[in-house]
Order: structure tokens, then sequence, then C-alpha cells
């Protein structure tokens, strides 16, 4: 659980991080933007003719794939047999007179139920690990094709400076300044394209797919999250949702805690130690005696015998008495170690709703905080449409460079790639807040 809310905190750290390196300078219209993306995929099929996989796709294949989900069916079914093993068991002890608890059928019915709840929240979890991989993937696509853009530009700069150090109008140190600067921005592109591979051989992998075979859709739904009410609430029922199985354990431990109190299991510590019988073994010459006809001394077997059966059943009921001593001692001992187990189930199970309920909150405030950044870039956004139009009509009456407008619009790409950063981590703790069990389903 401490676990969770680490991730929770990492989130919100990580938002501020991203929300905070934006530079709007230039940007072309979002929707513009998305209608250029969306003309490239026609009835399936992008335009370098490559089928289209969307993100369900992937998720399903993902689900499909996942030896997790396998092995939570099998533990499932585990746990159906166990109930059935311990109906017999029950039923044994039932036919010896002893008593039945409730308790270990009850537990097992629980923990299947429990591993029932947490083959969904698995699923959930992968949906939204597979998102962000996917949508990881789309970014660096976009990033890497931001990138060759620039080296573009750059190369026509540096054609341009050669020109101008054979005029004189430049120095041969920009000239060397330029060509290390593009060959950084080609080692650059190098390893972004090896992350890239990387990324998509991972969620091949984990997919079963060859995403090469494929081309990803770039678009990334943003739908805003409200909550109606008392925000307390609704994270309330969604930590209730998320740990109510193990509450349920714990009441349930108490419960046959209770049962073992009220049937005496303390009454051990009152009792005597069993001891062992005082007499000895009985010695033969006990039970010797003197035969009348013949006046020799010789043992009485029958007699013997008796005394040798007695001794032997005290010694059975020594080691029964003490055999039950030992166990109701060792009951009594689960006892005390059950009550303290519990109780200390019971306190850390609160702190983590509670570290869990803190985290959630301040996910949401960061939420709706990232809401209005992303709602001031898209409006910087808007504006710089009229800058670029403005930019264009400069370069039709020769006053700035086909270059240079084409690193403007570089620079306005590059913003709406912060835009839709912004949008992926939105989505990303939305999620959270809505299902944050995904943080760690088991």
């Amino acid at each position: 659980m401490k676990k969770n809310i680490k991730n929770i905190v990492a989130i919100g750290i990580g938002l501020s991080i991203v929300s905070g390196s934006i530079n709007p300078v230039l940007a072309i219209e979002n929707q513009k933007n998305n209608e250029i993306v969306s003309a490239q995929i026609i009835n399936g099929q992008s335009s370098n003719g490559k089928p289209i996989l969307t993100l369900d796709q992937v998720i399903n294949a993902a689900i499909t794939n996942s030896e997790d989900l396998n092995l939570k069916s099998q533990q499932i079914s585990m746990y159906r047999k166990k109930e059935d093993i311990q109906d017999k068991t029950n039923d044994f002890y039932e036919s010896l007179g002893e008593k039945i608890y409730d308790f270990p059928y009850d537990k097992l019915e629980l923990l299947e139920k429990q591993t029932n709840q947490s083959k969904d929240f698995l699923q959930d979890q992968i949906s939204s690990d597979i998102t962000n991989k996917y949508n990881a993937i789309i970014i660096k696509q976009i990033d890497i094709r931001q990138a060759k853009t620039n080296l573009d530009i750059k190369n026509k700069d540096l054609e341009t400076i050669k020109t101008k150090v054979q005029i004189g109008m430049a120095t041969s140190n920009q000239l060397t300044d330029k060509q290390i600067e593009i060959n950084s921005l080609k080692n650059d592109i190098t390893s972004k394209e090896n992350s890239l591979k990387d990324s998509m051989d991972y969620l091949g992998v984990l997919t079963n797919l060859n995403l090469s075979n494929y081309t990803l859709d770039p678009n990334i739904e943003y739908n805003l999250f409200k909550i109606d009410g008392s925000s307390d609430e609704y994270i309330n029922d969604k930590i209730e949702t998320y740990l109510k199985y193990n509450q349920k354990l714990i009441n349930l431990t108490k419960d046959y805690l209770d049962d073992l109190k009220d049937d005496g299991v303390k009454d051990i510590m009152n009792k005597d130690i069993p001891s062992m019988p005082s007499d000895g073994i009985p010695s033969p010459a006990s039970y010797m005696k003197k035969d009348d006809a013949t006046g020799a001394v010789e043992l009485d077997e029958g007699a013997y015998s008796i005394g040798l059966s007695s001794y032997a059943l005290q010694i059975i009921n020594y080691e029964k008495n003490a055999l039950k001593y030992y166990l109701d001692l060792s009951k009594y001992g689960a006892y005390v170690d059950g009550k303290y187990g519990v109780e200390e189930a019971q306190v850390k199970l609160d702190d983590s709703k509670k570290s869990l309920k803190n985290g959630l909150k301040q996910a949401y405030s960061t939420l709706l905080d990232l809401e209005n950044k992303i709602n001031d870039l898209n409006d910087t956004i808007k504006s710089t449409n009229t800058k670029l139009k403005y930019a264009k009509t400069q370069v039709d009456v020769g006053l700035m460079t086909e270059n240079n407008y084409n690193a403007l619009v570089l620079k306005s790409e590059q913003l709406d790639s912060s835009l839709r950063t912004l949008i992926n981590a939105y989505n990303n703790l939305k999620t959270t807040i809505q299902e944050p069990w995904v943080l760690g389903a088991n």
C-alpha cells in the first residue's frame, strides 16, 4: 500500500515537472492538427498502407496474452477445490463429535471472492499499463518526426552559414558550432529511435503482436472528469471497493477469535499440567505367589498381566491428557498471536486507507490544476494561428525565409506535442483516481 501512495505522489510530481517545462511560443491549432492526422487514416488504413492498430485492440491482445490473468483463474479454481476439501474435513470432525468452526471454510470463500475481484483489478491494471505504453510510443514517434524536421532545418542553416563564411558575413567558428549542433541532433535521433524500438518490442511481447506490421492510432481522447458532490465520499467509496475484502477478512478473524474466547480457550492457563502415573511400571516381584502344593514361589502371570494392562491404560490416559493440554496450550498461544495480529492488521489497514485517501485527494487537486494548464495551453495554441498566418505573409513578401518560417512551424508543432503530453498525463491521473487499484492490483 505504501508503494501505491508513493506512485500517486510520483505522478503528481511528474505532472508538475511536465507542466512546468512547457514554454509556449507558437502553435498550430490542436483541432487542425488532429484533422491532419485523421486525414492520414482512411478505412482502417494509414497513409503508409499498414492497418491501424487501435488502443482497444492492443489492450484486448494484452489481456488475452496475460499469464498473470491465467494464473488468477487457476488460483480461483484452487480455492474452490480447497472449499470442497474443507467441507469433507468438517464432515469428518463432525462424525467424531468434534465442534466445527465455520472460519476455515468462510475464509476460503472470502479469499476466492477477493481473488475474483483482484482478477478484475488486474485487467484494469493491464489496461492502464498498456495505455501508458501505447501513448508513450505515439509521443516518441511524434518526437522523432519533429527531431528529423529540426535536423532538416539545421542542415539548411548550415548551408546558409557556409555561404556567409565565403562572403565574410560569418566566421568559421560559427560553422563549426552549427556542425557540432547537427551531429548532436543526429545522435539524439539515433538514441530516440533505439528507445522507440525497445518500447515497441516490449509492447509486442506483452501483446504477442508484431507492431512493425501496424500503424498506431495517434489520437488521444480528452474527457474532463469532475467529482459530483463530496470528493471525500467519492474517494471513500473507491477505497471501500478497493479494500473491502481486506476488511472482511479482518472482521471474520475477529469473530473467530471471539468464538474461541467464548469456548474457554484461555481456561488452559488455570489447569494443572498432567502428571505421569506415580506408581511406575509394576514389578514382577509384587506378583509372586507360593504354590500350596509344591511350595514353589512363582509369578502370578494373570495378576501381573492385569497390573501391566492397568498401568498401560494410565499411561495412555496420561498421554491423551498431556496431548490435549499441549494442544490447548498451543491453541491459546495461537489465539494470543491472532489477537495481536488482527489488531495490527486493522491498524495497518486503517493507516493505508488514510494515506490512500490523502494521496487521492492530492491527485484530484493536481488533476484540477492540470485541467487549467491544458486550457491555458490550448488558448495559446489558438492564438498562434494568427501569428503563423502573419509569418506566412512575411515569407510571401520576402521579409522571412522559408527555413525560418519552418522553424516557427516546428515550434508550434512541439507546443502541440506538449499539449498531447499533458492530456496523456491528465488521463493517467484520472484513471488513478477512478480506479486506484491500477497502481497495484494485488
